[in-house]
């Protein structure tokens, strides 16, 4: 954190006034000099690669072991060291409650991140050994999603709420793939129409949850993995679709105008900077549709300019955000 005079000032006057005591006067001032510096967020990016790297490394390992160790010797393995992981932020985690919790320990997250994905990985190495649901073996995805929620809610997660999110949407889209491989093109505007319809219960779930006072501050996970998936479909309408993509186009920037407008209005800067990338990919279609020859140079540079004005527009957004 940089240094702040101002607070400084503000601190040592506090404490001149004796409205602060010196000890509660020392750590602020520390940080409003620059004396105190944060490393929170290097610390759980390092965390959460290593447990990316832990995870991965061991699937490497079983897979170059596998015939050495035996398949239910590997899944036993596993087994048991996610349900150690679990049972470890099991005894850490706070009491259950629908408010925002408090981490217990610093790599309380990560330990439970880890502990999932280790059952997860379990999961489908079981049925990739049985093939015990065959043809529909995509349905363990949505037995992943609902873990993963029951554990995010359970202790407060963030984290595994997004990969809940993501899970129920990977099983959306490849049921449908799978179930509907011989339609061919078809399958491309049935998994548009999934995407949208996902995207839209996602955000209305976290609207409805957090006005109901359940986990609120899962609020903006909800709505940025819907709002995500929405802008998804829609831009897949505008480049996919031959014949109607200005329908779609139209529909395009009518939807980001509203996110951006409701995003703005309650200092919501991913959905709003969502927003205004989807458009400007949106207008992309328009711009060089039918594009050649010398007419190309132009559209590249009204493409470059366009670009260069979301980003602003983003900037400008974000810092307004910051001061209302």
């Amino acid at each position: 954190m940089s240094a702040s005079p101002e607070v400084a000032e503000a601190v040592s006057a506090l404490n001149a006034a004796g409205v602060l005591t010196d000890e509660e006067a020392a750590r602020p001032g520390r940080v409003a000099r620059g004396d105190l510096v944060s490393v929170r967020a290097e610390l759980r990016a390092v965390l959460y690669l290593g447990v990316l790297l832990l995870v991965s490394g061991v699937g490497l390992f079983l897979k170059e072991n596998v015939d050495r160790i035996g398949p239910s010797a590997i899944a036993g393995a596993v087994g048991l060291a996610a349900s150690a992981c679990l049972a470890w932020a099991w005894r850490k985690a706070a009491p259950p409650s629908w408010g925002e919790a408090a981490s217990a320990h610093a790599a309380f997250d990560y330990v439970l991140l880890l502990g999932a994905l280790l059952a997860a990985a379990d999961l489908a190495w079981v049925e990739a050994q049985t093939r015990l649901l065959g043809p529909a073996w995509p349905l363990h995805l949505l037995v992943v999603a609902v873990f993963y929620g029951a554990l995010a809610y359970r202790f407060d997660s963030r984290m595994l709420l997004s990969l809940a999110l993501a899970s129920f949407a990977a099983w959306r889209g490849l049921a449908l793939s799978v179930a509907h491989a011989s339609l061919g093109p078809g399958d491309v505007v049935r998994l548009r129409w999934e995407a949208l319809a996902t995207g839209a219960l996602f955000a209305a779930a976290g609207i409805v949850t957090a006005r109901a006072g359940k986990k609120a501050h899962f609020e903006d996970v909800w709505v940025n993995a819907g709002v995500l998936l929405v802008f998804g479909g829609l831009l897949s309408g505008v480049f996919g679709s031959e014949l109607d993509w200005v329908v779609w186009l139209v529909a395009l920037l009518a939807v980001a105008a509203a996110v951006a407008a409701a995003s703005y209005r309650w200092k919501r800067t991913l959905p709003f900077a969502q927003a205004v990338l989807a458009a400007y990919l949106g207008v992309l279609r328009a711009v060089f549709e039918g594009a050649e020859g010398g007419d190309a140079a132009f559209r590249l540079l009204l493409a470059a300019l366009l670009g260069c004005a979301a980003l602003v527009a983003v900037v400008l957004a974000h810092r307004r955000m910051r001061i209302l």
